[in-house]
């Protein structure tokens, strides 16, 4: 038997026997190669895909006990969307020393986050040889942690990074041939959807096999598969919908109706471009993301606030989404047209006041402001309401307060 007919009937077994990973690599595509370095890895493709690349020598050299221990190995990186999340990590590093050093802590990080939720103890036995666990009390680290914790502890000593330890898995697949591709960004979107897409598709079917999931795997594809915390732009149209309907904008290829006369005596006499221009409805309508960066936000409060940002962004074309970060006063300002456009450079971490921002908002004559805070500022109620933008939406952190903010506009409990 060769080696991909193996991987197949292991694939299939798993099926018979209502195991969650038949049914997940079922649905991802596997080639042999024989250049990378460790048994098996899943490796990322130019085309927004997932594939299960595997050495045929070491597969043929090892049994199906420690096989299926590194097929789970790999199916854990997928339910944490591993790849996705460095990818969009290196998306916006440009210097070469520190995209290695960056991969080289996400890839321990990872495999100690997936080993963890494993439960894995014992060192593997690839091809005959013993392969060590990578955990996180190698790197005196805590255990249960999520992988950018262990990827942000592991940056701060580079040190700890280097080991000569054999790796289970291949993580060199993960962004190697994605030279040709311009926009990674846009990649890691693309794979997270694929992965999502095969997440619920393989979900779906082993929950109506009657199959029955281990509770870190139930926990992880619940997680794979949420929604956001909130449906940002669900809100938005809600409020602004007749803004739709309302707003006009100057059309220089339609004739103003009030001075058609001038054009009624001969056809030639009608230019291309009317001198007296008409109007058209206008479908946009404007977005102020004002972004808490005051010292008492955590970085997950901030994250938040740049994913209703993408939300917003890739819900609908015609938004002009204006961002403010502020903390006592507006740090920084930026348009975003696209979602390669968000800044992660967050400025700002002193103390919180949010009015200079609002009345910023409002001098941009926006449709709605939606802001990301801790709640935690001055009494916003008291504020003239002629100062603040017309539509306030306010998003408020777990543990955050709205009684500043609650009587100015729709507030949102995350």
């Amino acid at each position: 038997m060769d080696t991909s007919e193996r991987l197949k009937n292991l694939v299939a077994r798993f099926v018979l026997k209502y195991n969650y990973w038949g049914y997940l690599f079922s649905r991802v595509r596997r080639r042999p190669s024989k250049s990378i370095p460790s048994i098996m890895g899943v490796s990322a493709e130019p085309d927004g895909t997932i594939s299960l690349v595997y050495h045929p020598d070491l597969v043929d050299k090892t049994d199906d006990t420690n096989l299926i221990k590194v097929i789970e190995h790999e199916g854990l990186h997928l339910l944490n969307k591993h790849i996705p999340r460095l990818i969009r990590i290196l998306s916006n590093e440009v210097n070469k020393e520190k995209i290695q050093h960056k991969i080289m802590a996400w890839n321990i990080a990872s495999d100690c986050c997936v080993n963890t939720q494993a439960g894995f103890k014992e060192d593997f036995i690839i091809a005959g040889s013993s392969c060590p666990l990578c955990l996180p009390d190698k790197y005196n680290l805590p255990p249960d942690k999520l992988t950018e914790w262990y990827f942000l502890e592991l940056l701060k000593n580079e040190n700890s990074q280097k080991s000569d330890d054999p790796s289970i898995g291949d993580h060199s697949k993960w962004t190697e041939g994605l030279s040709s591709v311009s926009d990674w960004s846009s990649l890691s979107r693309k794979i997270d959807q694929h992965v999502r897409r095969i997440i619920k598709e393989s979900a779906k079917t082993f929950n109506k096999d009657r199959g029955r999931l281990p509770s870190h795997i139930a926990a992880l594809i619940q997680g794979a598969l949420a929604s956001p915390q909130a449906p940002y732009y669900q809100i938005i149209r809600k409020l602004v919908r007749g803004t739709r309907f309302s707003k006009f904008r100057r059309s220089p290829t339609k004739i103003n109706r009030k001075r058609t006369y001038s054009f009624i005596l001969k056809d030639t006499s009608i230019p291309q471009i009317s001198p007296f221009p008409g109007k058209t409805r206008d479908f946009t309508f404007d977005v102020v993301v004002l972004i808490d960066t005051s010292g008492s936000m955590s970085n997950e409060d901030i994250k938040e606030g740049l994913s209703g940002i993408k939300n917003i962004l890739e819900k609908d074309r015609h938004c002009h989404t204006t961002v403010l970060e502020v903390d006592a006063g507006v740090e920084k300002e930026y348009v975003c047209k696209k979602v390669r456009d968000i800044q992660f450079n967050i400025k700002g971490r002193g103390g919180t006041r949010l009015a200079p921002g609002l009345y910023r908002a409002k001098e941009l004559e926006c449709d709605v402001c939606l802001a990301f805070t801790d709640g935690y500022t001055e009494n916003i109620n008291a504020l003239p309401r002629k100062k603040l933008p017309k539509k306030m939406i306010w998003v408020i952190n777990k543990g955050g307060s709205a009684s500043q903010v609650n009587k100015t506009g729709f507030v949102v409990q995350i």
